[in-house]
């Protein structure tokens, strides 16, 4: 009778961590979906953000041409949203390695 007592506790336990083993896996099989498409939405915003960034330079760059029309075309194309002024001068702006 004892014997048959814990046979029934131990299988019920058996049950119960099966179940909950099984909603762990379930659980995480949701989160490892989340986090692909949240890194997909990291993805589109970066890329949407940049694009917003060069139109903005665009559009200033746009603007310094009409207020000073005068202004040397060819200086003008040098003008870059991704150079860095160093020393007075413009140069490539090298993102640091990661």
């Amino acid at each position: 009778e004892k014997l048959k007592k814990e046979a029934k506790a131990q299988g019920e336990l058996a049950y119960k961590l099966t179940k909950e083993r099984d909603e762990a896996i379930a659980v995480s099989s949701a989160l490892a979906e989340d986090k692909v498409a949240l890194e997909k939405d990291i993805d589109g915003l970066q890329v949407s953000v940049g694009a917003q960034y060069d139109k903005g330079f665009l559009f200033a760059l746009e603007q310094v041409k009409i207020l000073f029309p005068d202004l040397d075309e060819q200086r003008i194309g040098e003008v870059d949203a991704m150079k860095k002024i160093e020393d007075g001068k413009l140069i490539n702006d090298v993102p640091p390695a990661e």
